[in-house]
């Protein structure tokens, strides 16, 4: 069997891919849990515009290299041939499981705003049962996703389009219905300007960025996909930032200073504050738009998940059985793996937002390790940078800041309570993925390792002989 995936997602899928992998729990559900973990009132807005920034010069870094090298599992891609190979497994090792525990977030993340929807609309009975059994409903959810991946990259587009859709209808209503209901001096009441606890949001905001990525790692399904992938993940992202604010500003400026003060954010979320202020028609809208967004995520995150696997296997660090494609060019074992390990994390994980902190701690490894090799490239590879279709002015300037500045969201992180024993665990994680790749050194696949090896030692003996030469003379 010929085991090439097929290039089936335009401009338009990536978009949709980007869009509803992004926008989900991130911004319906952490815009008001975050009050939980950080006391920042409407300075939620600021956070959702500082943690912009880095996600932007990240979205940039992605784009060029994704304009360079287009592969699936591009980050493993990426991190491997331009850093290093074991710097490319065990980052993306990480961010592999950072993409499961994607999954165990959205299980709870899901159930809370699927029983926001059956609350507004009245259906009390189903919210309860649907609350009772929170990992029954996401591990459906897992098992439903993973078959219609099996099914092939096509239709995947299809799904995800859809749900394009249906989520930015309801976030239009939401903005359009909501501007209205905005007063300045709700802002004011709620505000924080504490630049502490600004950064400590922001960091955990970011969060709801990092979905840009999962498009990337499906790079070998895309048409045209120097050109298509840069555009696709530039445009959303600018997209995303301006939805996120002003989704931000509506809901915190539609709280009055009683209801702010009463409210419980530990269990919050957009669509159970906008019944209160929303037309009912609208709110219940709002609320299936927020179910839509969080499932819309469960698609591309196991997506993005197989593809890692996919590369793996291909370069023979892990079996390479997963990179066995079914007739419907799919990766099956990849995809059963992933739907195996998602359930597995499922059933032990119950805390949104501490699924949060762990997943932040392992994307910031891999966009350490992107920006890195974003700003090696045109150094230590000029051959790879010159086939680059995107190339940007100060891209040094650009990878050095988003490399700080995740460095920077990193830290911050760690400060936050329980962040440690979340910070071990990715030690332990990298420890075991670690083992396997000394485990399968001999058998690793890397003919360009080889070529590049082999090139060295040409370069080695031309100059040694070109030294004799000089000296006989």
């Amino acid at each position: 069997m010929n085991e090439e995936l097929r290039r089936e997602l335009g401009l338009k899928e990536v978009v949709a891919t980007v869009m509803t992998a992004v926008i989900g729990g991130g911004l319906f559900i952490s815009t008001i849990q975050i009050q939980s973990k950080v006391d920042v009132g409407s300075g939620i807005i600021f956070s959702y515009i500082i943690a912009a920034i880095p996600a932007l010069l990240v979205a940039l870094c992605y784009s060029v290299l994704s304009s360079a090298i287009s592969s699936s599992g591009g980050e493993y891609v990426f991190i491997s041939r331009i850093l290093d190979p074991y710097v490319g497994f065990a980052a993306t090792w990480a961010r592999w499981f950072s993409m499961i525990a994607t999954l165990a977030a959205m299980a709870v993340g899901d159930t809370i705003l699927i029983q926001n929807f059956l609350d507004v609309s009245n259906l009390h009975g189903a919210s309860s049962w649907i609350g009772s059994n929170i990992q029954v409903v996401a591990i459906i959810f897992v098992i439903i996703f993973v078959l219609l991946n099996y099914l092939g990259v096509k239709l995947f587009g299809i799904i995800q389009i859809t749900m394009f859709v249906l989520l930015m209808a309801g976030i239009g209503l939401f903005i359009i219905f909501g501007i209205p209901h905005v007063n300045l001096s709700n802002l004011h009441y709620s505000l924080s300007t504490n630049f502490s606890s600004l950064a400590k949001a922001s960091s955990l905001i970011f969060f709801s960025y990092i979905g840009f990525a999962a498009i990337v790692n499906a790079g070998g399904e895309v048409k045209n996909p120097e050109k298509t992938l840069p555009r696709g993940i530039l445009v959303s992202t600018i997209g995303i930032a301006v939805i996120y604010i002003l989704m931000a500003t509506i809901t915190y400026g539609s709280m009055s200073p009683s209801f702010y003060s009463s409210y419980d954010f530990s269990t919050g979320s957009i669509p159970d504050v906008a019944s209160h202020f929303l037309p009912a028609i609208i709110a219940i809208y709002v609320a299936f738009a927020g179910s839509i967004a969080i499932i819309s995520d469960i698609n591309p995150t196991i997506l993005a998940s197989s593809r890692l696997s996919f590369a793996w296997a291909k370069d023979e660090i892990v079996p390479k059985k997963l990179a066995k494609l079914n007739k419907f060019k799919a990766p099956k074992w990849s995809l059963i793996v992933t739907g195996m390990m998602a359930i597995a994390v499922i059933i032990f994980a119950r805390q949104f937002m501490n699924a949060v902190m762990m997943i932040n701690m392992s994307v910031l490894l891999v966009y350490l390790a992107v920006t890195v090799s974003t700003f090696i490239l045109p150094y230590k590879h000029p051959e790879i940078y010159e086939k680059a279709k995107l190339k940007v002015r100060g891209l040094w300037l650009i990878s050095l800041s988003g490399m700080l500045l995740s460095a920077l969201f990193f830290g911050y992180i760690l400060r936050l309570p329980g962040a440690m024993n979340g910070f071990l665990f990715l030690l332990v994680w990298i420890g075991i993925g670690s083992i396997i790749y000394a485990l399968t050194l001999e058998k690793h696949k890397l003919f360009w390792r080889l070529d590049k090896q082999q090139r060295k030692e040409k370069e080695k003996i031309d100059r040694e002989f070109i030294d004799k030469l000089l000296r006989r003379k």
